[in-house]
């Protein structure tokens, strides 16, 4: 880097605020940023091609390099088991050292226990200047005064990070505490069409066809597909070794829940379902009930896996590429049944039933960013510097980028005229794709965050997976729930007495639902299940619930 020679230098008291130069250091909060009461010794630093620059002490408020003599801070992070490298040999850290003189000491933390040894960095008060990768609500809340406000610094520090949150405000409602400040950065991406949802129902079309059967379209009608699966040995090996339908509780992507959208119920593992603008108990609705006497004549019948609710991920395979499921729920049929056996099998719409209007369990635009993604404690001597740095690494998408998946024209490529971008896979010899984006780039732990208006431009090219998986979200898509929750920042009372309420009630939901389908359900067994809930204080669990919700959308 040329150091260039100053040739004047002007030194100005200002106070922040009022300053008439068309920049202000008013924040989220209303507190003035940069030093005690606002006020901040500005310098004018000119060079000899006649450029000036103002600074803060150390600090250049626009442009690169960030600082005039490099600063060192240091950020945990977590470190991936796949990461052959160190994060200071990642191609876009390095690069963020020489363009803004800033170097980043990192201490990588394996994810097993990541949380646990976070918690404890705050009890001990030894903390690293930053935190990224994302840590809960509840760490945030609870470490409030061991955290520096960093909205208070976005305007004046933060340029490209203030234009998102101005063009999300959605964003700034999730971030803001209960004190209306902001506390951590949005990290990760805004949403992931891939995963609005998780699982799909996928159909044996080879089975239907040896068996003469039609695609079914009602529960009805899968009840009948089911029964001839069973009975009429449509693998042909002369066996009676066939399950129609199975499930596998343990896995996210292949969760019995999933199968009630087609009785009108959304059962998350947060159990509520919003219609027009209420909070309701889908466990408590009778359309729950229909739904659990209709998979419970499924089990009686052997037509249902009757190991769904305990079999481990491992299990629900080997069963797959055994090929001996008709019926069963995966991200893609080929992680179930392998890929020799995937064109076997369709993915089906939600099934139609006389109860309800059928639904799928899924989030449109769902999502995806981590509100506790990154913060500044009060470890940090320079905040200013290392939001400016935060900023830097979010100035442009091709930077984000390369933190996400790593260098350019390997695992991605770009149009720099239209913006658009995908995915490549041109991986180095005997390197898999997830040691390759793990060694080189942070994946998604790192500080950048992917916008709404960036995911769009997105083009799927000669990814023939990535095709199959995008078929079945626009096939579902239109069944999803129209309004979701978002979550949001709360009181530390409030988080804590809502997360007591939800694992005391999800415990039971996760025993009554698998007895009733397997054991059986009746009126009064379902009274007693009302009588429960009653005890188990929902109406309070609904009451939080819909303060959120309202809070969301004032």
């Amino acid at each position: 880097m040329k150091v260039k020679k100053m040739l004047s230098k002007v030194t100005m008291l200002i106070m922040v605020g009022i300053l008439l130069v068309g920049c202000t250091a008013t924040g989220e909060g209303g507190q003035k940023a940069g030093g005690k009461d606002g006020v901040k010794e500005v310098t004018v630093e000119t060079s000899e091609d006649g450029t000036t620059r103002e600074m803060e002490g150390n600090l250049y408020l626009e442009g690169l390099p960030i600082v005039k003599e490099k600063e060192t801070f240091t950020i945990a992070v977590i470190g991936h088991p796949l990461a052959k490298e160190t994060y200071e040999n990642k191609p876009a850290v390095i690069k963020a050292q020489e363009d803004t003189n800033i170097e980043i000491k990192w201490m990588e933390i394996p994810s097993t226990g990541w949380q646990e040894k976070i918690n404890i960095m705050f009890a001990s008060g030894q903390l690293p200047d930053a935190i990224a990768t994302g840590i809960s609500a509840s760490s945030i809340v609870k470490n409030l005064p061991q955290l520096i406000p960093v909205g208070d610094y976005i305007d004046r520090y933060a340029p490209h990070v203030s234009e998102v949150y101005n063009t999300y405000p959605e964003i700034k409602t999730m971030l803001e505490q209960e004190d209306g400040k902001i506390y951590s950065f949005m990290t990760n991406a805004h949403s992931a069409r891939n995963d609005t949802t998780s699982g799909v129902l996928f159909l044996n079309k080879q089975w239907l066809d040896n068996l003469g059967l039609e695609v079914p379209t009602t529960v009805e009608e899968y009840y009948e597909v089911l029964k001839a699966f069973k009975e009429k040995d449509p693998n042909g090996n002369g066996l009676n070794d066939e399950i129609p339908l199975s499930f596998c509780q343990q896995f996210y992507a292949s969760q019995f829940s999933m199968l009630l959208g087609s009785f009108g119920i959304k059962d998350g593992s947060d159990h509520i379902m919003i219609e027009n603008g209420k909070v309701e108990f889908a466990p408590a609705k009778p359309e729950y009930y229909e739904a659990l006497k209709y998979y419970n004549q499924l089990a009686k019948e052997e037509l249902l896996d009757l190991e769904g609710f305990s079999q481990t991920q491992q299990q629900y395979y080997s069963k797959g590429q055994q090929m001996v499921v008709g019926s069963f729920l995966e991200y893609l049929p080929y992680f179930a049944v392998g890929e020799q056996n995937d064109s076997q099998y369709i993915a089906l719409p939600p099934l139609k039933s006389s109860v309800a209007e059928p639904l799928w369990d899924g989030q449109k635009e769902k999502f995806a960013g981590w509100s506790g993604g990154f913060v500044i404690t009060k470890a940090c001597k320079n905040p200013e510097a290392l939001i400016r740095w935060f900023d830097y690494v979010n100035s442009d998408f091709s930077t984000k980028m390369e933190w996400y998946f790593g260098e350019r024209n390997v695992l991605w490529d770009m149009n720099d005229e239209t913006g658009e971008y995908w995915y490549l896979n041109n991986l180095p010899e005997g390197v898999s794709k997830g040691e390759y984006r793990y060694s080189k780039s942070s994946g998604p732990h790192g500080p950048m965050f992917i916008t709404l208006d960036e995911l769009d431009k997105f083009q799927l090219k000669d990814d023939p997976k990535g095709e199959q998986r995008s078929s079945y979200i626009d096939m579902l898509e239109p069944y999803f729930p129209e309004e979701n929750m978002l979550t949001l920042f709360e009181s530390l009372e409030v988080t804590e007495e809502k997360a007591n309420l939800q694992v005391e009630i999800d415990n039971y939901i996760k025993s009554f639902v698998a007895q009733a389908v397997l054991s059986g359900i009746d009126d009064a067994k379902w009274q007693e299940h009302l009588d429960k809930l009653e005890k188990l204080n929902v109406g309070r669990y609904l009451e939080l619930q819909q303060a959120s919700y309202d809070r969301i959308n004032k």
